[in-house]
């Protein structure tokens, strides 16, 4: 396979410092350098020509002295064989050039406002310089501008006025000079390109050798550390940064690694005391998804934790999910969604003659560091026979109420059978002393009216007894819609006799019209049952009032309210836990037992209020009101 050559950002960044800290500095040398020895040459260039024209100036003289004029033509000429001079030339005042090189020049002359003139003209004359660079047709020149004083010998032939007696120029060509230097440049520029490519070459082996190639040692490490081989470890080699580093990251590794090791042990015993539990356990996330759950929810289920990881929670009990309950993620979505413990009781039956299972599942939330929600716990509680046993608790205390009830019923019944007596003995007496003046026609009557009183009296009393026997019985587990109203009137007519006679009254108050909700009869007749008789039980001597108040927001509350010693402080604490009781024959089971009853569909039972002087408040509390007959 064929190899890919990969150059990482870290080398391209190296390689374009290394440029810029070598190429810059050699390139602002080279120009440095070439700028001063392009003025070095120019300048030796203007003394040469400087040097020049003093001589051709002391020739001048002496020419002018001895009367002389071919030995100054000879030097000009001489002058102007060499092949930098262009042209060398004397004026005179007036611009005219009298001797030159160039011997067609001669007689030409030259005005102060011609461009070249004007170069120096331009300038006061104590800022003109004696040579300038001049931008010829062949080229660049370097003009050399040189005086010739009018000196005291001078006076025979020259006005003593004037100053100057001519001016010198000569003109040399730069071209030779530019020439050499792009020469000079050419080797200097390559002679620099070499020299950056053996540092770029010697400063990129020594990097790559020292810095990269470690550095890499240090990433593939860096890899393996990453993709779990936590033995990896970096080779530190020297005592530099790269060395240290390579010691920190080993450091690290056996850190993590311990760290690793820690999170493993602590999560096999987190694994271990879950699987502990006899309870099912689930924990999911807020996609509904099984994060982790125990063998005793997997047993449930039939199935193994690494099966279940992953797959959302009705897919993995919908199966056990009794039909015509609520979505199995419910629970999960409110306690999401709250951030409270949500709580669910599930009736399961196995379709056979078996009896229901009945299973608690509590929901859970577990926070992050911000205050929400991320997961939530499940766990799944078998309560079948907790159930079972509240419901022989219940048949206990239900016992127990109707013999707290049975004065008042004793009192109730023989009322009607006082009736019953009077009027038998009525008949009796008639039948067995008939008056003389009666007949049979007179006497059936009579006979019938008391037997009518019998039979009213007799279905007094049957109703009486259906009303004992429908409590005494047992509590089917059915939930149906039912008319609260009816129900409390039908409890309240029970309690009545027992009420009377502890000089109590009971009244019904609130909406007119109850909606009916979704519970168990027998389950809403017990709890209403033990409120009233605890209620009843609570008065003292003197008597007192009882009210059963119906309230209707979103949901439906049943409040009894009464006037009685009302409960310590100290004691609500433990008001609904079973077995505390304030009364001497009491069981200590009416409070718990009620309050379970109806949490079982979703209810509650609670204490609203109460006074150490006086006066407590129970609320029953329905879920959710349904449309009658639905």
């Amino acid at each position: 396979m064929k190899r890919v050559l990969r150059v990482d950002q870290l080398t391209v960044r190296i390689v374009v410092g290394m440029l810029l800290l070598v190429v810059a500095p050699l390139t602002v040398s080279l120009y440095i350098l070439s700028h001063q020895h392009t003025n070095h040459t120019i300048e030796t260039r203007r003394q040469a020509a400087e040097s020049q024209g003093r001589l051709l100036e002391a020739t001048l003289r002496h020419q002018m002295l001895n009367k002389d004029r071919e030995l100054l033509t000879t030097l000009l000429e001489e002058l102007g064989s060499q092949p930098e001079v262009q042209n060398a030339m004397i004026l005179d005042h007036s611009g005219e050039i009298r001797f030159s090189s160039q011997a067609e020049m001669v007689g030409e002359s030259i005005l102060r406002d011609s461009p070249t003139c004007l170069t120096c003209h331009s300038k006061k004359p104590e800022e003109r310089d004696r040579w300038v660079v001049l931008h010829g047709e062949t080229g660049e020149v370097l003009r050399t501008v040189l005086p010739i004083q009018n000196r005291l010998e001078c006076h025979a032939c020259h006005d003593p006025k004037q100053r100057l007696n001519g001016i010198f120029i000569l003109d040399t060509s730069l071209a030779d000079v530019y020439a050499q230097l792009r020469r000079d440049r050419t080797w200097i520029m390559g002679g620099t390109t070499a020299l950056a490519l053996i540092l770029l070459t010697g400063v990129g082996l020594v990097i790559r050798r020292l810095v990269l190639v470690r550095l890499g040692r240090l990433g593939r490490t860096a890899r393996s550390i990453t993709s779990g081989d936590l033995t990896r470890r970096a080779d530190v080699d020297g005592s530099d940064v790269i060395a240290f580093l390579a010691n920190d990251i080993n450091d690290m590794a056996s850190s993590v690694e311990r760290l690793i090791t820690e999170v493993r042990e602590q999560e096999a015993q987190l694994l271990s005391v879950m699987n502990s539990l006899d309870d099912g356990l689930v924990v999911l996330d807020r996609e509904f998804r099984v994060v982790a759950a125990n063998r005793s929810f997997c047993r449930r289920f039939g199935s193994h934790p690494e099966v279940l990881r992953g797959h959302r929670c009705s897919e993995v009990i919908r199966d056990e999910w009794p039909s015509g309950a609520s979505d199995p993620e419910v629970p999960a979505a409110k306690c999401l969604s709250t951030g409270e413990v949500q709580r669910a009781v599930l009736e399961i039956s196995s379709g056979n003659e078996d009896p229901v299972a009945v299973t608690e599942v509590y929901t859970s939330p577990v926070f992050d560091e911000n205050g929400s929600v991320v997961q939530v716990v499940e766990i799944w509680r078998d309560i079948t026979e907790r159930v079972r046993e509240e419901e022989r608790l219940a048949e206990i205390e239900r016992l127990a109420s109707l013999g707290v009830l049975a004065s008042g019923f004793s009192h109730e019944v023989n009322t009607p059978l006082a009736s019953m007596l009077t009027s038998a003995e009525s008949v009796l007496s008639q039948i067995d002393n008939p008056s003389p003046q009666g007949s049979v026609e007179t006497l059936l009557p009579t006979i019938r009216e008391s037997a009518d009183i019998i039979r009213r009296q007799v279905m007094r009393c049957r109703k009486i007894t259906d009303q004992f026997l429908r409590f005494s019985r047992g509590i089917p587990p059915s939930i149906e819609p039912l008319d609260l109203r009816d129900v409390v009137t039908s409890v309240v007519s029970l309690v009545n006799p027992t009420a009377q006679e502890a000089r109590a009254t009971i009244q019904i108050q609130g909406e007119s019209s109850v909606p009916a909700v979704k519970a168990n009869t027998e389950v809403v007749q017990h709890v209403i049952l033990n409120l009233l008789v605890n209620a009843v039980q609570s008065l003292d001597d003197q008597g007192g009032t009882i009210t059963v108040r119906f309230l209707i927001n979103g949901d439906v509350r049943i409040q009894v309210t009464d006037t009685g010693c009302g409960i310590a402080l100290e004691a609500r604490k433990h008001l609904f836990e079973p077995f505390r009781s304030r009364k001497p024959q009491g069981t200590g089971l009416g409070l718990f037992l009620s309050r379970s009853f109806m949490r079982r569909f979703g209810g509650d039972v609670r204490l609203v209020e109460s006074h150490a002087e006086g006066g407590s408040c129970f609320e029953i509390i329905f879920p959710q009101a349904v449309v009658e007959g639905s």
